[in-house]
């Protein structure tokens, strides 16, 4: 089994997006999920929802959690999260502005 450590960066806005979708033959690991608010004075809210390959089986790892101006939340820091292949993780913020930033750190098993 080969390992390899991949990073992805997205702009988040009001449209929901996926930021990763595990590949085939591949299980996945997220190391790290972190939102940063770029913007100096306005607050924003996130939601990121795990969603299955089926493409119906859904879970919330955050819902509209607010991100203050100039600061991070770490969505997967204490707890891993386990993708198996076309599993994959949307984002959505509750502005338009894309004044959020995620980083999300994977490993991925193949």
């Amino acid at each position: 089994m080969a390992n390899t450590f991949k990073n992805k960066v997205q702009d988040i806005t009001s449209t929901p997006t996926d930021i990763y979708t595990c590949p085939a033959s591949t299980t996945a690991m997220v190391l790290s999920l972190r939102i940063s608010n770029v913007d100096g004075s306005s607050s924003d809210q996130v939601t990121a929802e795990f969603i299955d390959s089926d493409g119906t089986t859904k879970a919330y790892l955050a819902f509209t959690v607010n991100v203050p101006a100039d600061s991070v939340l770490e969505l997967a820091g204490e707890s891993k999260i386990v993708l198996e292949a076309s599993d994959k993780i949307q984002l959505t913020g509750a502005s338009a502005s894309g004044d959020l930033e995620a980083f999300m750190s994977i490993l991925e098993i193949t």
